[in-house]
C-alpha cells in the first residue's frame, strides 16, 4: 500500500520539520519532547536535552505515560549532541539513547558520571561520552555549554566524581538558554545563574510532597518557586517542564501561569506541547 511516509513512520515528519527549518541570526528553535525533553536547533546543529522517547522503566516494565512519544528514537538522525542531566530513566534512558547513537553516529553525549556509567554499561562507546566539569564551558555543536549543579532534591556531590545532577546553560547564536533538568532552588543557585542574562529558561514545576516522596517520586521546584525564580533572575522567557508525562506526577500548568501572572502580567512564558515549535528570536538593542 502507498501513503504518506510521515503517516507510516511516527516522528519522521517532526525530524523533517526540524531539518527544514533555517535558524536566523540571534535565534534558536526549540521543539518540545514532553517531560523535560527538548530539541534545540541553532545554525550549526541540533542538540537534544533529556530525550525520553520510550515507555521503559529500565526494569522490563513501563512508565504510565499520559501521551505517546512524539517520535521514536531511531528516527533521530540529526542529533549533533545529546545533553543528559541525571541518571533517572525519564532523563537517561538507554533504550532512547542507544538508538539515537546509532541513527546519529557523530553525536556527542554530555552527561554526569552516573549517566555515563549507565550508558557505558548498556553498550554506548565511552569515547562518545563527555562528563563536563561544572563551571567549565565546552563547545558542543558550535554552542558554548556550561554545566551547573542541580539539586534533586538535595545538593549532592561525590568528592571524586562530581555532581550527579546537572543543569546546562547553552550560549548559542546570541541566545542563552538555561535547562535545569530536575532541581530545587538551593543556596547558591541564584548566584550561579546570575552570571548569565538568560533568555529562555526551562525549569520543572511538578513540586514535591510527603505522599509522592513516600512513593519514591523525587521532587522538584513547584510552580510558585519557579515563578519567583523567574522574576528574581529576570528570565526573558520561562518554559515550565516536568508536569505532563508520568501519571501520578503531573500538575496543572495553568496554575503556574496564574501565579506568574499575579507576580508579573508582562512576563513572557510558553507551555510547550510535545512536537510543538518555539522559535525564539532575540530582540536587538
Amino acid at each position: 500500500m502507498g501513503g504518506n511516509p510521515s503517516e507510516e513512520v511516527p516522528g519522521i515528519d517532526l525530524i523533517r520539520r526540524i531539518d527544514a527549518l533555517e535558524v536566523g541570526e540571534r535565534s534558536l528553535a526549540l521543539w518540545g519532547l514532553g517531560q523535560v525533553g527538548v530539541a534545540i536547533k541553532g545554525p550549526t546543529g541540533v542538540v537534544y536535552v533529556d530525550p525520553y522517547l520510550t515507555d521503559s522503566d529500565g526494569e522490563g516494565g513501563s512508565l504510565p505515560r499520559t501521551f505517546p512519544a512524539p517520535l521514536p528514537p531511531q528516527e533521530v538522525t540529526n542529533a549533533s549532541a545529546v545533553l543528559l542531566t541525571h541518571d533517572h530513566i525519564d532523563h537517561t534512558d538507554p533504550e532512547t539513547v542507544l538508538p539515537i547513537a546509532e541513527a546519529s553516529p557523530r553525536a556527542l553525549f554530555v552527561a554526569p558520571f552516573t549517566s555515563r556509567e549507565t550508558l557505558a554499561g548498556a553498550g554506548l562507546d565511552e569515547n562518545r561520552i563527555a562528563v563536563p566539569e561544572v563551571g567549565e564551558p565546552l563547545e558542543v555543536a558550535g554552542a558554548r555549554v556550561t554545566a551547573v549543579p542541580s539539586a534533586h532534591t538535595e545538593l549532592e556531590k561525590d568528592p571524586e566524581r562530581g555532581y550527579p545532577y546537572l543543569g546546562y546553560v547553552l550560549e548559542w547564536n546570541g541566545v542563552t538558554v538555561y535547562h535545569a533538568g530536575d532541581t530545587v532552588v538551593y543556596d547558591g543557585l541564584i548566584e550561579t545563574l546570575s552570571a548569565w542574562r538568560i533568555d529562555v529558561a526551562l525549569v520543572p514545576i511538578n513540586g514535591r510532597d510527603f505522599f509522592r516522596t513516600a512513593r519514591g517520586i523525587i521532587g522538584n521546584t513547584d510552580m510558585r518557586e519557579v515563578a519567583e525564580l523567574t522574576e528574581t533572575l529576570d528570565f526573558g522567557l520561562i518554559v515550565p517542564t516536568h508536569y505532563d508525562l508520568i501519571s501520578g506526577n503531573t500538575v496543572d500548568p495553568g496554575h503556574f501561569v496564574s501565579h506568574l501572572y499575579d507576580l508579573n502580567p508582562m512576563r513572557p512564558h510558553k507551555l510547550l506541547r510535545p512536537g510543538e515549535l518555539l522559535y525564539f528570536a532575540k530582540e536587538t538593542g
